[in-house]
């Protein structure tokens, strides 16, 4: 092509070929399905290991996700049930991006202590020292695991400033609201 030197077409096609490789939820989030934004889609993936599992999945195996409703588990559904978005699937596939999410070993995602294991997290607010996508590899590593969506699977709200509608509905539901602060309290419990 005029005016591309080899260099710069060698470097094209490794960013293509980098895009092949990118993490399964990613791609997920990127599908454009009601609901399903980066921590859903690291949720369902983590659950479901494929896009292919996810499509075979009944409303009823959705539901039994952590921070999956019966809303969001319909809109799922619904999606892989049109097919036009069936053939975007196999287009991808043909494209060689991965589809499956090799499952990772327990013991979290770094192989160090667990005092979170069973946990399910719902972050909200403002914190005063880590962001939002901080504290969420903390409680992974820690073997939580965290959603977008207070339910009565949810272990603990981690609220900052401003927490919104979300701790409110803990306060209803009787689960913990704690703060940064108790969250890393319980993250060091195991040391």
């Amino acid at each position: 092509m005029e005016g591309f030197q080899s260099r710069r077409i060698e470097n094209l096609l490794a960013a293509i070929a980098a895009t092949r490789e990118r993490p399964v939820a990613r791609l997920l989030t990127a599908l454009g399905i009601r609901g399903v934004g980066a921590v859903v889609a690291e949720v369902l993936i983590e659950h479901f290991h494929s896009i292919d599992a996810l499509e075979r999945a009944t409303p009823e195996e959705l539901e039994a996700v952590a921070g999956v409703g019966p809303t969001l588990a319909q809109s799922v559904c619904s999606w892989f049930a049109i097919g036009r978005n069936r053939t975007v699937i196999e287009k991808l596939r043909a494209a060689g991006l991965r589809l499956v999410e090799p499952e990772r070993e327990s013991g979290g995602e770094e192989g160090g202590p667990q005092p979170l294991a069973g946990a399910t997290f719902v972050v909200t607010g403002t914190l005063p020292t880590y962001s939002r996508e901080q504290v969420t590899a903390l409680i992974r590593r820690a073997g939580g695991k965290v959603t977008s969506s207070v339910s009565a699977k949810t272990s603990y709200v981690v609220a900052g400033e401003s927490p919104g509608t979300k701790a409110d509905k803990a306060a209803k539901l009787g689960i913990p609201v704690i703060d940064e602060a108790e969250l890393l309290r319980l993250v060091s419990a195991s040391d």
